[in-house]
């Protein structure tokens, strides 16, 4: 999203604060924040907020194995709301946090104690986080010793062959398949899907999704977060359709036009979510790593 730049209080105005307690899409609690601490030290460590001009600055520390990769590039591309930080030292980013309007932060670089400390400064009392960190020795302890708890997720992707293409799943009886425009968005009962894409302009220029509609309402819908060549996919179910497999039909819809515009599908849940592991699994996804993230009730 080209100049999309908005600040925190816009979002809090533009009636988008979500109902905390939501757990559902991307497998996270849903609930926005309002970030708006510029810059905090702690002891040597000092986090500065970038403008969006020097995101570019930061996107090295992330290499290609990163997990939620595509969250990240599309917060430092314009994509989807988000601000980020910097610990600049010697006028060169040696580590950085992305946090995003979801509950979904990211670090990476030279994470040391005070960059914990300070970046717990910044998002306490924001609602819940998932902060999402490269593995390295020894940033556990940093992170637990800074006020966070320590978590698990799996990220789980295509497999590796060319033609590979998410089996065509049929609607279930009695529903109707459409793609999510802006007037639809603002229609979804999925906090988590507003949380992360801002505004109903935003996700009609970005987003992409499809939703399954019965008696006239969304009884399902799925979308993905597009970056780079990555669409990370998430989905949500209105509690009175759960269990017909509304879900795996719009993950697999998702996940086809994600490679028919030649875009990877990848999806990344709590390792104790087995709802979200057998959808990944129905899809045609395959495991591909456990990775580390600490987090903020």
């Amino acid at each position: 999203m080209a100049g999309y730049v908005l600040s925190w209080a816009h979002f809090r105005a533009s009636g988008s604060i979500l109902p905390s307690g939501y757990r559902d899409l991307y497998g996270g609690k849903s609930d926005m924040r309002n970030l708006s601490s510029l810059s905090r030290k702690v002891d040597h460590a000092v986090l500065v907020e970038l403008a969006t001009r020097d995101y570019a600055r930061i996107e090295p520390l992330f290499g290609s194995s990163c997990p939620n990769l595509a969250f990240v590039r599309a917060v430092l591309h314009e994509k989807i709301p988000g601000r980020v930080w910097a610990d600049l030292g010697q006028d060169v980013p040696a580590a950085c946090l992305v946090a995003t309007t979801s509950p979904f932060c990211f670090a990476a670089g030279s994470m040391s104690p005070d960059f914990f400390h300070a970046a717990y400064d910044l998002l306490k009392g924001h609602g819940a986080v998932q902060l999402v960190r490269p593995p390295e020795p020894g940033v556990d302890a940093s992170a637990v010793d800074a006020g966070f708890t320590p978590a698990r997720r799996l990220q789980w992707g295509q497999p590796s062959s060319r033609h590979w293409s998410a089996p065509a799943v049929d609607v279930p009886k009695g529903y109707e398949l459409a793609r999510i425009d802006g007037p639809a968005f603002g229609r979804l009962d999925s906090p988590m899907a507003r949380s992360i894409f801002g505004s109903a302009a935003n996700y009609a220029e970005h987003g992409v999704g499809f939703a399954l509609h019965r008696d006239g309402q969304i009884a399902a819908d799925a979308h993905g977060v597009i970056g780079g060549d990555l669409i990370e996919l998430g989905f949500h179910t209105h509690p009175d359709h759960r269990g017909r497999g509304l879900a795996t039909a719009l993950a697999a819809h998702v996940s086809r036009w994600g490679t028919e515009n030649g875009l990877r599908s990848v999806m990344t849940f709590s390792e104790h979510k087995q709802a979200s592991k057998a959808i990944a699994r129905r899809i045609g996804l395959v495991e591909e790593f456990s990775y580390p993230t600490v987090e903020l009730p």
